[in-house]
Formats: structure tokens, sequence, C-alpha cells
């Protein structure tokens, strides 16, 4: 196989919160893990974890969670928010020098120190662009929380995509998409376990 820069296993997270990050009193209110594990080099495995949380769900127990949902040796693709006195961009939104309190990747960070993180830098726009040919439905920043919550896994998906479109040979980017489209198909059919 070539060299790739898609790792073995990426998982890809979206984070849903009442308000931004770096505000009092703001929570996690939706998240979603999207993880791709490279089988060779046509196929991949997908898996969409999503799950929503009350106003009162401690951080804590949300991160423990969360890091218990990421495989071993997978790298972490993490959308970097916007921190106070960064709003020319958030390159450096993922090392916590700002705020008095940890950010979410401070305590993923702690618990899974071997992790690697990816930041990712990239606009909605840019996210519903690379989401669109691939039938994902990507929110705008001012969409209504529910709405972000909802579609927090095609965010998630997004940001993979817009990862793989970015740093994949094309045809390997064309062969993933295509592998992701026929497991989404199939997801679309599953039918609904009560």
């Amino acid at each position: 196989m070539k060299y790739s820069l898609h790792p073995p296993v990426l998982a890809s997270l979206a984070v849903v919160r009442a308000s931004p990050e770096h505000t009092p009193r703001s929570t996690i209110r939706s998240l979603a893990l999207f993880t791709v594990e490279r089988i060779g080099r046509r196929e991949a495995r997908f898996d969409i974890v999503h799950k929503v949380f009350d106003t009162d769900t401690p951080r804590a127990n949300i991160i423990d969670g969360l890091c218990s949902r990421i495989p071993p040796g997978a790298e972490l693709l993490v959308r970097l928010p916007r921190m106070p006195g960064n709003e020319a961009g958030p390159t450096r939104a993922h090392i916590n020098t700002e705020c008095a309190a940890p950010t979410d990747i401070d305590l993923i960070r702690r618990k899974l120190p071997s992790l690697t993180i990816l930041p990712l830098t990239v606009t909605d726009q840019q996210l519903a662009v690379v989401g669109g040919p691939l039938g994902l439905d990507v929110p705008e920043p001012q969409s209504a929380q529910t709405r972000r919550s909802l579609r927090a896994p095609d965010t998630a998906t997004a940001m993979w995509a817009t990862y793989a479109a970015a740093f994949c040979r094309k045809p390997e980017a064309r062969t993933l998409f295509a592998a992701y489209s026929a497991w989404r198909v199939l997801e679309q059919v599953r039918p609904i376990p009560f």
C-alpha cells in the first residue's frame, strides 16, 4: 500500500453546547463520534455514536463516556472552537491559555494522554460544501440548538470528509467516500430496534 495520510483509525468528534465552551455555565448538549477504520487499501469500517444530554448531566461523566468510545490507537479529529481574544482564528484554541477552566480537549487529553489529537480549522460553509455531495446536512452556526444536536453526526462526518479531501490522495479519498456512501445507504435501511 502506498503511503496514506489517513490514519488507520480516525475518529471525528462534534460537540454541541448550550453556549460557547468558554462562557459560564456552558453545558454539553450533544456529541457525535464518527469513526473510520481502514482495512487494507480499498476498504473501511465506519461507526457513528450520537448522544444527547440533559443540562444537569455532569461534564466529567460525558467526557468519561466519550473517552471509553474512542478506539485504542485512534487519532481524534476535533474542530477548534473560537476562544476569547482569538477572533482572528482558532489556530491555538486546542491549547488552553485563556480560560481558567479546562476545555473539553484538555479533559480528553488528561483521560487519554497518548491520544493524538488532530485540530481542524474549518468553517461551516466548508463543511457544507464537502458534506453536500455525501448527503450530509451540516447546520449553520445560527441554527437552533435542537437542529445542531440532531445533525451532530453529519457535522462529525463532514469534518472527516474535509480531512480526507484535504490530506488524502484523490483516488484514496474517492474510494473512502464511495465506501462511506455505501455504508450510509445500509445504515438508512437498517430496521430501527424497539
